[in-house]
């Protein structure tokens, strides 16, 4: 067994593993990785629906990693994603992201079932009156926070798909917020309600393990020396 079949090794053999690589880290970037996977969470998720524009879905990875956010997943029916990297500051190095691509209509029903793995919410951002404000919505619950395409939305079978629909109150006469300033405005509200209900930011011990050796391959010169 090679060791690019890393990610079915034991426990110990990875931590084995970890030793090694980490050995070609400095002693700041060990510490900045063990301080920055302790504040990741997979409680939350970002979702992405067909961006039209790779800028803005490159800000929002970016967000997420901001507030902790591990997971992202961009669905785009138009083109392949492409991150970019310029604005993005390089965060998908330290994302879990997954791109679900399908080159025209359809899939979505797929990609919303894969969202909602293991019971995890959908809640998908909308401007309607059957939408719930986000003060409503409960933190302590695990969900996927789903964006729409900066000019349409989310489309309509992904809002009917959803557990809720929701969206954040404003007081102006806009009526809308850019998409990335929604994604931040949510994703503080969640994670801040997530702590205060006592929900710990972390992952799980195998999760977090892996995501170490995901950034220090990531990081590390010539990373192929180890697969």
């Amino acid at each position: 067994m090679g060791t690019s079949d890393w990610k079915n090794w034991d426990m110990e053999a990875k931590r084995a593993f970890y030793a090694n690589l980490s050995l070609e880290l400095t002693d700041h970037k060990r510490q900045l990785f063990q301080d920055k996977v302790a504040q990741r969470t997979r409680h939350f998720s970002l979702a992405l629906e067909d961006m039209m524009k790779s800028q803005n879905a490159s800000a929002l990875m970016r967000t997420a990693d901001a507030f902790g956010i591990h997971k992202v997943d961009v669905y785009d029916k138009n083109e392949c994603f492409n991150v970019s990297s310029g604005i993005s500051k390089g965060v998908e190095k330290w994302l879990d992201a997954s791109f679900f691509n399908t080159y025209n209509e359809g899939g979505t029903k797929e990609w919303a079932d894969q969202l909602k793995v293991s019971g995890r919410k959908l809640y998908v951002t909308a401007l309607d009156e059957g939408a719930l404000p986000i003060d409503a919505i409960d933190p302590a619950v695990p969900a996927t926070i789903l964006f729409g395409n900066e000019q349409e939305g989310a489309s309509p079978l992904i809002q009917e798909l959803a557990d809720e629909r929701i969206y954040i109150p404003m007081r102006g006469f806009v009526e809308s917020f850019n998409v990335s300033v929604s994604c931040g405005i949510v994703l503080h509200h969640l994670t801040l309600g997530m702590e205060k209900a006592g929900i710990k930011k972390g992952l799980a011990p195998e999760d977090e393990l892996n995501t170490l050796i995901h950034w220090a391959l990531r990081t590390i010169p010539n990373p192929q020396r180890f697969l």
